[in-house]
């Protein structure tokens, strides 16, 4: 694809919010990466603003998964980051020391990322069930599988 190409598809994408078809489709790649790793995992994704769009428990995922996965994806959309680097900025010394442990939905570790079209977010993905290098792979390869390119955050940096 032609740069020129890439900017006008980008700008028109971060003009028009996620759909249910949108997340839908990233949801069966999310769900095909975590059979191809053999772990059953919960996934969800939430709007720009943080409402739930979608809510898929895999048979055999963790109970605490059914509660984590939805946190996650909220988190990156109210933070607009991923949740391993949130992690990163509340750990001690960091400039959010102390923020998500006292139980709300914030969730400072790996397994959510914002869904980008450009500098706009458009939504964001919660994988929960495997270890967070596990999660933070399905969610990237998830929004690939619908972007086409896999995002830059989330990549451990």
């Amino acid at each position: 694809m032609a740069l020129i190409d890439t900017i006008l598809w980008t700008e028109l994408a971060a003009r028009r919010p996620l759909r249910l078809c949108d997340v839908t489709r990233m949801a069966a790649v999310a769900e095909l990466e975590a059979r191809r790793l053999g772990v059953p995992v919960c996934i969800a994704f939430c709007d720009g603003a943080g409402t739930a769009m979608l809510f898929h428990r895999m048979e055999g995922a963790l109970p605490a998964s059914v509660t984590l996965a939805p946190s996650k994806a909220w988190t990156a959309a109210a933070y607009r980051m991923g949740t391993d680097a949130l992690g990163a900025l509340t750990a001690a010394g960091g400039m959010l020391a102390g923020l998500g442990p006292a139980g709300g939905p914030v969730v400072p570790f790996g397994g959510g990322l914002p869904i980008r079209a450009g500098a706009a977010v458009l939504g964001a993905i919660g994988i929960s069930g495997g270890t967070v290098e596990e999660d933070m792979q399905i969610a990237r390869k998830a929004i690939a599988g619908h972007w086409g390119a896999t995002p830059s955050e989330g990549q451990g940096q």
